[in-house]
């Protein structure tokens, strides 16, 4: 007898995928590429907020000392008298003024939420408002706490200062006080 011839398949193997897969794994595909995008964007935002938050609380920490140490420095200070506590002057030393200087108001805006400084000149004019930080919710210069100096007048001699910053959800509250040297009572 002779070997059996081999069967001959009528069906040709098939290579590679057909329609259905393709269009079913290129969905899928673009659904986990959707998402990575989706999370990239969100962290990206989230990165951007906190710079954000942290150059605000930095700024703010800056422009609390420098409000703190103009106060020590001051030969006198005058706070708004209307309640809101949202504005101070300090007079400087003379031989720190600059030309023309009378006082430097320290100013809480709160339409545009920024603490700016402006300096009054002797012929009633303004420089422009220098902002010194953003992002600030509220502030408050005050109550201030008075006392009387050496020719019995009442005189500032300590300036409580709060700043509350907030970008986004992120929120910090800043404070503390400072007063005249000249104006302290031992």
């Amino acid at each position: 007898m002779y070997p059996a011839a081999p069967i001959l398949c009528s069906h040709r193997r098939r290579h590679g995928l057909s329609m259905a897969e393709m269009l079913i794994s290129i969905a899928i595909t673009s659904m986990l590429l959707s998402g990575l995008a989706t999370a990239f964007v969100t962290s990206a935002d989230v990165v951007e907020q906190n710079d954000q938050f942290f150059r605000a609380t930095q700024a703010s920490r800056v422009t609390l000392n420098q409000i703190l140490v103009e106060c020590r420095r001051a030969d006198a200070l005058q706070c708004s008298n209307t309640g809101t506590y949202n504005y101070f002057d300090v007079i400087r030393p003379e031989e720190v003024l600059d030309t023309n200087e009378v006082f430097r108001r320290y100013q809480f805006d709160a339409a545009n939420k920024q603490i700016t400084m402006t300096i009054h000149y002797n012929d009633n004019t303004t420089s422009p408002a220098y902002v010194m930080v953003r992002h600030v919710e509220a502030a408050e210069f005050g109550p201030p706490q008075t006392g009387k100096d050496s020719n019995n007048a009442v005189v500032v001699q300590r300036l409580p200062v709060v700043l509350t910053v907030k970008v986004g959800k992120n929120v910090v509250t800043l404070n503390g006080a400072a007063g005249p040297r000249r104006a302290m009572s031992f």
